[in-house]
């Protein structure tokens, strides 16, 4: 009798163990939800105060009554809902300027990289060609046996 209280005893202890852990756990989930809610929710609100949001290809800068004179090289002059004014770029940027733009933003492999991919490809296509000689000539030796 003394052993199957012991048993029992032990197996409400991991089970008490258990859902404390469970518990701590969920507690953690929802104190993790309740901070994705205020980062969303700060989001939210930083989106809609700024109403004149542009996409990075809409590239407007603001423009104070001193910088408005200065340069004669803009087309126009906008403004958004507030009344601010706004100039668009000087000028369109040509096709290679803005490849030569995205080239700089690559990271290119270094030497060691290069060396270590070049010999796993080469390794790659002589297996290969090692397996495709393998069947041609498994078939060779069928097609001969068979006849």
């Amino acid at each position: 009798m003394a052993k199957k209280k012991n048993i029992k005893d032990v197996e409400e202890t991991k089970i008490k163990t258990k859902a404390k852990k469970v518990k701590e756990e969920l507690e953690e989930v929802e104190e993790k939800e309740e901070e994705l809610e205020e980062v969303e929710e700060d989001v939210v609100e930083e989106v809609e105060e700024d109403e004149d949001f542009e996409s990075e290809d809409d590239e407007y800068e603001d423009v104070t009554d001193e910088d408005e004179n200065e340069d004669d090289d803009y087309a126009e002059v906008k403004t958004d809902k507030k009344g601010k004014k706004k100039k668009s770029t000087k000028k369109k940027e040509g096709y290679f300027d803005l490849v030569g733009k995205e080239l700089k933003k690559v990271v290119w492999p270094k030497g060691s990289e290069i060396l270590k991919y070049s010999i796993a490809v080469i390794l790659f296509c002589v297996i290969l060609c090692l397996f495709f000689e393998a069947v041609e000539l498994l078939a060779a030796f069928l097609k001969g046996w068979l006849s």
